[in-house]
């Protein structure tokens, strides 16, 4: 299942990052919503869900799923739109550096240039 999600959270993002909308659910609530939905997203997001719960067992989080988490929380004025954070979220996972929480400061400066 592990397997699975990172390949289609991978797609996702790709696809996200040159312009699809609806991955981090930053128009969720809003008309737009319905129009900018992805089969491929809810389905990333499905099975991220099965993975927090057959963990949760364990106690030992997916730091990839604990990830996409944190970026579909965040809203904001001042949060970069999906596809910056879709290529953000890219770059982390190319370095192997998406399990700690947050981003620095300096990575949201850069995502808004």
């Amino acid at each position: 299942m592990e397997a699975q999600f990172r390949t289609l959270l991978l797609s996702c993002l790709e696809q996200s990052s040159r312009g699809q909308w609806g991955l981090f659910g930053q128009n969720d609530g809003s008309e737009a919503a319905k129009y900018l939905a992805s089969d491929e997203a809810e389905q990333v997001k499905e099975i991220a869900l099965n993975i927090i719960a057959l963990r949760e067992e364990f106690g030992e989080p997916n730091p990839l799923v604990s990830r996409l988490h944190y970026y579909c929380s965040l809203r904001g004025a001042n949060v970069p739109g999906e596809p910056k954070l879709a290529r953000a979220f890219l770059q982390e996972i190319q370095r192997g550096d998406f399990d700690h929480h947050e981003p620095h400061i300096e990575e949201f400066a850069r995502l808004r240039l």
